[in-house]
């Protein structure tokens, strides 16, 4: 068989055995369009595999793309590897290396533009699906794409608890607070329809169509040095949490991280008085008197 035909075989298994989603189908697809042509007529020998590899990413690396979409690439193509070695089509485990990226600052929104976005007082349906979608996303540090696909039926308001599907079909449980209950048991109470964020007509609601209405509230609310999305209202979920002496495990499970790679980067953007209030509470000295 050619790498060609073992790929072509990596992406079918995926899809049948382990029923990935199609955006997973279709990065796999993309990220070996990269790969193809480096790969053609080369012997399925660990060597000239890798070899064929590394000059396909020296390529791409010496082309208009940035470092981490090339690392995009290169993560499909070594769970490609990681298949090719468990089924015994190459007898050496292969493992590329990813490039150098930039650490990009992560972006948060401050403590008084959040009291800005949880002051604004909605008047039409859209803009309370919005109130309560922005009291969700600060609460839960869920994606956008679980959000929109949350039913009624996944929240327990008895318990304060959310249950979301998100990447690869996985289930996960989230806790939510006394502020985000009321919230959305008030908004729940605006439409009949199964999603919790639904369009008027009880439809799921489009990414784009609410990346609208980000744009349109920034605007309303003046908010500017930061991205209004759905992923800066994550990453300042994620931010607070360990500013409040959240635990960065923990941090791992609630918004669905694979590894702690990006829990990491979390943790980065902490500084030293950040530092200094956890510590003030969580020390077992704190709150204790004692003489000198």
């Amino acid at each position: 068989m050619t790498i060609s035909e073992l790929y072509e075989q990596f992406t079918k298994e995926r899809q049948y055995l382990q029923n990935v989603a199609p955006k997973t189908l279709e990065w796999y697809k993309c990220s070996f369009r990269h790969f193809r042509a480096c790969c053609e007529g080369v012997p399925l020998e660990a060597q000239d595999i890798r070899d064929a590899l590394k000059r396909a990413i020296i390529q791409l690396a010496s082309s208009q793309l940035q470092p981490i979409t090339v690392n995009d690439y290169i993560r499909a193509i070594n769970a490609f590897l990681r298949w090719c070695n468990i089924e015994g089509h190459v007898s050496e485990l292969i493992k590329l290396t990813y490039l150098k990226e930039e650490q990009k600052v992560i972006q948060t929104f401050t403590p008084q533009q959040i009291d800005r976005i949880l002051s604004w007082k909605p008047k039409t349906f859209a803009e309370h699906r919005l109130s309560a979608l922005m009291s969700f996303l600060l609460d839960s540090g869920a994606r956008i794409s679980e959000a929109l696909s949350l039913q009624r039926d996944h929240v327990d308001f008895d318990n304060f608890l959310i249950r979301v599907r998100g990447k690869g079909g996985r289930e996960r449980v989230l806790p939510m607070s006394v502020g985000l209950r009321k919230a959305l048991f008030k908004f729940l109470q605006k439409h009949p329809h199964q999603f919790v964020f639904p369009t008027r007509n009880g439809v799921r609601c489009h990414p784009r169509n609410i990346l609208h209405e980000f744009q349109w509230l920034r605007s309303q609310l003046n908010i500017t040095g930061v991205r209004f999305s759905a992923h800066s209202f994550r990453h300042t979920f994620a931010v607070s949490y360990l500013k409040n002496g959240g635990n960065a495990f923990y941090l791992q499970r609630i918004p669905g991280h694979s590894t702690l790679e990006m829990t990491n980067r979390y943790v980065r953007t902490l500084g030293v008085e950040d530092l200094q209030a956890v510590h003030s509470k969580l020390s077992l000295l704190s709150g204790r008197a004692y003489g000198i």
